[in-house]
């Protein structure tokens, strides 16, 4: 049987509108320009997606801004003091955000707007994501007074969740690399991340749910010191009855060596193996692909398996567009023929 393939949220850039998004984003189009603009980029990169052949595509995310960039915009409550780099190449680079209020999102987080605007588009939108409350406060360092308004954030990112699902949105997944990393660095327990992390689900049914977990990526470099993926299987445990569908990177030697850890992947759930590494500079062969994918199928089943890459393809290190297709059509074969 062809294992089927999937994608984290961002796709790669697309040079023919990369100088227009930059202005996008630094707010020098019209509402009406900017809604124009998103729309042929989703497109594009629905078209290109749906080409290679995947079975789950997005819209691109092209509505988001450089790595979180665009997550403060949205807030309430908040004070953007240091607007960060104008070229993001590390996690110290990004907006520094104070808080100042009770932090709410009035208009949403952008997810759901997005997906109501790509589900319109040819071929549509199978799958979208949002991020955790604690890539929402990623950038906020005051402790005392995160960790009183977690909760308001964590319903924000319920809210937001809610309004994709009744939009008709199929798969919904919450991206949570911070909680990964912290649970591999051992500033978080497994119990702790999944008291974050089930709420944000709460009300949520009629459509697959879905958590993507990694070590963090940006230009390439992980956020956690501790390239491990057995630790996350805890997480999951806790999340069985929450999540459907699991999206973990899995691309790093340490990572395939815990495999055999996944047998005790909660039965109710799919896994979507991150074994293409979208940040390498190298290329994985079909065959190297199809391996993995063989030993993953070996250790949860092949029907209960996709392949994927590990990340999104946004935060890519050269953005080198020829290498990342051609890492997707050799993850595309290496499904088929498996």
């Amino acid at each position: 049987m062809a294992i089927r393939t999937t994608v984290v949220g961002s796709w790669w850039p697309l040079e023919e509108y990369a100088d227009d998004l930059e202005r996008f984003h630094r707010g020098e189009l019209s509402d009406e320009e900017g809604t124009k603009l998103l729309d042929a980029a989703a497109t594009e990169a629905i078209k290109q997606q749906r080409e290679l052949g995947l079975d789950e595509w997005t819209g691109g995310e092209y509505f988001a801004d450089d790595f979180i960039q665009h997550l403060a915009k949205r807030l309430d409550g908040i004070e953007i003091d240091d607007p960060g780099a104008d070229d993001i190449f590390d996690y110290d680079d990004v907006a520094h955000v104070k808080i100042v209020g009770e932090v709410a999102a009035p208009n949403g987080l952008g997810f759901a707007e997005a997906y109501e605007r790509e589900r319109e588009l040819p071929g549509g939108v199978n799958k979208a994501t949002v991020v955790s409350a604690l890539e929402v406060t990623a950038n906020f360092d005051q402790d005392d007074e995160l960790e009183r308004q977690l909760p308001e954030v964590t319903r924000i990112v319920n809210e937001e969740i809610q309004a994709l699902a009744a939009l008709g949105c199929p798969h919904i997944a919450i991206d949570a690399p911070r909680a990964g990393s912290a649970v591999n660095m051992g500033e978080m327990t497994a119990d702790e991340a999944v008291e974050l992390l089930a709420p944000c689900f709460e009300g949520v049914t009629g459509v697959k749910r879905g958590i993507h977990i990694c070590n963090g990526s940006l230009r390439g470099r992980p956020s956690s010191s501790v390239l491990r993926a057995a630790p996350w299987v805890d997480i999951l445990k806790g999340l069985d009855g929450v999540i459907d569908i699991v999206h973990l990177e899995l691309s790093y030697f340490s990572e395939w060596r815990e495999r055999d850890a996944f047998k005790d992947l909660p039965q109710s759930m799919e896994l979507q193996a991150g074994i293409v590494d979208e940040a390498s500079y190298g290329l994985q062969s079909v065959k190297k692909v199809r391996d993995r994918a063989a030993d993953w199928a070996r250790v949860v089943g092949e029907e209960r398996l996709w392949i994927a890459p590990c990340c999104g393809f946004g935060r890519h290190p050269l953005r080198n567009v020829p290498l990342l297709h051609q890492k997707m059509e050799n993850l595309v074969e290496a499904a088929q023929t498996l």
